[in-house]
């Protein structure tokens, strides 16, 4: 069992790039914003982990987690839609990963809530370059609604994952983490 959870960690790693802002390759339709949270493991990961802490803290967190996290990353869009400009995007993604899976296992719930709530501003930063891939000749409103729409999907099945999993995938999700965060960071 030991080498499967492993096998699984070295898969997410294995992403050919931690970006899902490479910009040209994104179609001009409603497919493209549905799919382009799946497209970087960085955006990816950090939804399912608002998802799985939003689970741990239960109650009203279920829903208001993911909520505050989407409602940032439409003040990021809104950043980038005006032009201001903030440096290090990526790195600051790559942080994400690392703050949010250290959240991951942090048991104390008061904690925990407290925590979520200071390391939700990096949610600004997945917006601001989710919206620098959206085609200049498409509908930004389509393109970033379906964009918002797949990210509450994923965060559901985090939270779903959270509700119907353990300890165990907890660690196991923190580590997959943790070391997909150090790795973007030192190969940024």
């Amino acid at each position: 069992m030991r080498t499967k959870n492993w096998l699984i960690a070295a898969l997410f790693l294995v992403s050919p790039s931690l970006y899902a802002h490479t910009g040209g390759h994104i179609e001009h339709s409603l497919m493209s914003g549905l799919l382009h949270p799946l497209t970087g493991i960085d955006h990816l990961l950090v939804l399912l982990a608002v998802g799985l802490i939003a689970a741990k803290q239960g109650g009203k967190a279920v829903f208001a987690f993911p909520a505050v996290f989407l409602a940032l990353m439409a003040a990021g869009a809104l950043l980038n839609a005006y032009a201001v400009q903030i440096p290090f995007v990526e790195s600051l993604i790559a942080l994400s990963l690392v703050a949010f899976g250290l959240l991951v296992t942090i048991s104390q719930k008061q904690r925990a809530k407290i925590l979520f709530l200071g390391v939700s501003f990096f949610a600004v930063f997945h917006g601001y370059a989710h919206a620098a891939e959206i085609p200049a000749d498409s509908s930004a409103v389509m393109y970033f609604s379906s964009l918002m729409l797949m990210s509450l999907a994923i965060c559901l099945i985090g939270c779903v994952m959270g509700l119907s999993t353990g300890k165990r995938m907890n660690s196991l999700f923190s580590l997959i983490c943790l070391s997909s965060g150090l790795y973007y960071l030192t190969a940024g």
